[in-house]
């Protein structure tokens, strides 16, 4: 049986219209752009979230290293939206993150 203090939540970052959304859907840790690249290395390295899910042009905006590091990230796994999202990238980060390809 799984602590509820051991269980990680959902995070997201972004801009208003982006983050909207995932409020609706119950996501209550949403976190907004100023400072992006600061808030997004501190949410990388809390042990609460399992899942951060960002906006692929905010991440494209990152330095290199900082964004090599989010997208590298395996706890939490860092998902990138937009809206040309490649499924297939999400796949590898959801095998990567558990060790097994659920998409079969």
């Amino acid at each position: 049986m799984v602590d509820s203090d051991d269980r990680k939540s959902i995070a997201v970052i972004g801009d208003s219209d982006f983050t909207t959304g995932f409020k609706l859907a119950g996501i209550k840790k949403t976190f907004d752009t100023e400072n992006y690249r600061d808030t997004i290395e501190e949410l990388i390295d809390r042990d609460d979230i399992g899942i951060l899910v960002a906006e692929e042009s905010d991440l494209e905006k990152l330095p290199k290293r900082a964004r090599n590091t989010v997208e590298s990230s395996v706890d939490p796994v860092v998902v990138a939206l937009s809206e040309t999202a490649e499924s297939e990238r999400l796949q590898e980060k959801i095998k990567k993150a558990i060790g097994a390809d659920i998409t079969q």
